[in-house]
């Protein structure tokens, strides 16, 4: 059936292609975007006369374009995946990558994921919606909305109700509150401070193993925001032995990932292995690994190789680096990866502030 689907979507997405993103038609990717996307276990054919009706796609802004594809129906849910599609201001040629979203459930608490649920767009504001039912009367699941912000889709609140006790959805707790969104938000803070210290005046929130913190928006630069994990040592000066970073100058900027070393400092001579889940993601060439802030702050220069382990830290649990060290022995430092979607799903929205 999943052959049946690829095929079939293969005959109707095989358009020309799009001549600039000035023009005010939005045509479904073309066959094999469809089938690198949907090609896996987990999207499987609708057995359904009327699926083709079920792409939308839908213009966020003058650079990104997004399209639901569906991947699977069942009795009372239809499946999703987006895929975003981007230009340049000077360029005809799209770019497209999967979107990742957050999920809840009882027995995984937030968790990545790539399918939505009863999803759909707003093609006015560009707001994405999901409602997922546990069963078909529909009094449990989730429901969800998310917005653009320019780069990514930030949620704004996440309702859930695991147990199927009756209760309509408009009665189910929510987990999640955007805090721009929330009628008791604190006002700003407008008391003049000195933040050129740590913890340089951040708001900061604890998420399992991570600690996401913003510092607040300066005049030009933006607000900058980062997810943290560490390997801890009460023993040590700062209190850990290694930090892993997760950083974003200001809303719309891309992702960075920096390891810091306390002791153990890095070759630059030698290549960095990079596992998650015991599984190597990537090796690092020495010209890769940036220092553009201290010498034991080391960026992961190409950003694609930022965004690809990113899209894999998401779905892990742990991830380990591998490396020599300036006295030529091997050192490794692992962390894990619980709180990490959670951190950055924070740290998004507080950046948009």
């Amino acid at each position: 059936m999943k052959h049946f689907l690829i095929a079939a979507l293969a005959a109707l997405f095989i358009t020309p292609a799009l001549a600039g993103f000035e023009s005010a038609d939005i045509t479904p990717p073309t066959a094999d975007i469809i089938e690198r996307f949907a090609n896996d276990d987990d999207c499987e054919a609708i057995d359904n006369p009327d699926w083709q009706n079920m792409w939308q796609g839908v213009a966020l802004d003058a650079n990104t374009r997004a399209h639901l594809v569906p991947c699977f129906l069942a009795a009372y849910n239809v499946s999703h995946r987006l895929i975003l599609e981007r230009r340049d201001d000077e360029s005809d040629v799209s770019e497209y990558s999967l979107a990742h979203f957050a999920g809840f459930a009882d027995e995984l608490g937030w968790y990545a994921r790539t399918d939505l649920i009863n999803a759909d767009i707003d093609e006015k504001t560009g707001e994405l919606s999901e409602f997922s039912k546990g069963r078909g009367v529909g009094d449990c699941g989730s429901i969800a909305r998310w917005t653009w912000t320019g780069g990514d889709f930030a949620m704004i609140e996440y309702a859930y109700e695991g147990e199927c006790n009756g209760r309509l959805p408009d009665e189910w707790p929510l987990i999640y509150q955007r805090t721009a969104d929330k009628p008791d938000a604190p006002a700003p803070q407008t008391k003049a401070q000195d933040c050129s210290q740590a913890p340089y005046c951040e708001d900061r929130r604890y998420f399992k193993d991570w600690l996401a913190a913003c510092r607040p928006a300066t005049q030009g630069s933006g607000r900058y925001c980062s997810a943290n994990a560490y390997v801890h040592n009460a023993n040590a000066p700062a209190g850990y032995d290694y930090q892993l970073r997760v950083s974003r100058d200001r809303a719309g900027e891309p992702l960075r990932i920096s390891l810091i070393a306390v002791f153990d400092l890095m070759s630059r001579k030698d290549a960095v292995d990079i596992h998650i889940d015991g599984i190597r993601q990537i090796m690092l060439a020495p010209d890769e690994i940036e220092t553009p802030e201290a010498i034991n702050d080391y960026f992961i220069g190409p950003q694609e190789h930022a965004d690809f382990l990113i899209d894999a830290m998401k779905k892990g649990f742990e991830i380990r680096f591998d490396y020599v060290t300036d006295e030529g022995k091997p050192a490794s430092a692992s962390f894990s990866l619980a709180g990490l979607v959670a951190s950055l799903l924070w740290i998004e929205e507080q950046a948009a502030e």
